[in-house]
């Protein structure tokens, strides 16, 4: 995808094809995974793999707050 089409358009591909959304552990184990495998810093699937990883990371965190917030 990302050698035929634009940058751009690749990103937007593989992000709806991502299960980050869903911040499951299963799912963040794997990304990480894959990242420690990753020897290029500057190629597209690295840093496709660490925006997947941050997302999850602020989804957890929303869910967290959502979850404790409180109206006294």
């Amino acid at each position: 995808m990302v050698d035929v089409r634009d940058r751009e358009f690749a990103e937007v591909f593989m992000n709806g094809m991502s299960p980050a959304f869903n911040a499951r552990e299963e799912d963040e184990n794997a990304f990480k995974e894959l990242l420690s495998r990753c020897t290029d810093e500057t190629n597209f699937f690295t840093l496709f793999l660490k925006k997947q990883v941050d997302m999850i990371e602020l989804i957890k965190k929303s869910r967290h707050l959502c979850e404790t917030f409180r109206i006294d």
